[in-house]
C-alpha cells in the first residue's frame, strides 16, 4: 500500500470507531451491529461474544439499561495491509445519573480491523478495563 492508501485506511477506521461510539450513546442497534463482520468476536467485562447475534443481545441489554456517552480518543491504528488493520481506543465513558453525567469508566479498546466489501469493520474488539 502506498502512503495515500494507507492515510484513507486509517482515516476510515478511525470514522468507525467514532460511530461505534455514537450509534451506542444513540441506541441505532442495526446500524452498531453492522460495524462488525458477521463472525466477529468481542470481550465485555469479561464476557466474551462471538458473532452479531450476540453482539446485538449485548448491546441491546447496554442501551436499554442506562443512557451512556462515549467520549473516544487516543485513537492508534496500523494498517498491516490492504485488507487488515489493528489498533487500540481510549475511552471516558459517561453515564446519565439523576440529570448529570457521571464518569462510569475509563477503559481502553483493543481492535483488529478487517476490509470488506461494505468498508472497514470490526473483527475483533476487546474492551480492557483499566482501573485507576
Amino acid at each position: 500500500m502506498d502512503e495515500i492508501q494507507q492515510l484513507v485506511a486509517t482515516n476510515e477506521i478511525r470514522n468507525l470507531v467514532a460511530r461505534y461510539a455514537q450509534y451506542t450513546d444513540d441506541s441505532q442497534i442495526q446500524e452498531w451491529t453492522e460495524l462488525f463482520v458477521e463472525d466477529a468476536r468481542m470481550e465485555a467485562g469479561g464476557q466474551p461474544m462471538e458473532g452479531r447475534p450476540a453482539l446485538t443481545e449485548w448491546i441491546t441489554a447496554v442501551t436499554s439499561s442506562m443512557k451512556l456517552r462515549h467520549i473516544m480518543g487516543a485513537v492508534t491504528v496500523t494498517v498491516d495491509s490492504a485488507t487488515e488493520a489493528h489498533g487500540a481506543a481510549d475511552m471516558i465513558l459517561l453515564a446519565a445519573v439523576e440529570g448529570s453525567w457521571i464518569i462510569a469508566g475509563a477503559p481502553r479498546y483493543v481492535d483488529r480491523y478487517v476490509k470488506t466489501a461494505d468498508g472497514w469493520r470490526f473483527a475483533e474488539r476487546i474492551l480492557e478495563d483499566r482501573k485507576a
